[in-house]
């Protein structure tokens, strides 16, 4: 659907800057599907915070090489 609508400049080359995007176009449409999708987003985190677990350097642990875990 085609829609013509005035737009702050400054914000969508903020949005196109941390989106990635090249396009008006691509940056509306992400934008507009990060917002759409964060209800989802937010009920996985609810779900793994649930779950009974120490995650203290689960992300740094992520980092770390194969090989320099076996050497550990």
């Amino acid at each position: 659907m085609k829609t013509v609508i005035d737009l702050d400049d400054e914000l969508l080359e903020r949005a196109r800057r941390e989106l990635g995007t090249k396009s008006k176009k691509d940056t509306i449409h992400a934008a507009l599907r990060l917002v759409a999708e964060r209800s989802e987003r937010m009920e996985a985190i609810r779900e793994l915070l649930s779950v009974d677990r120490d995650w203290t350097g689960i992300v740094g642990d992520d980092k770390v090489p194969a090989s320099e875990k076996d050497a550990a």
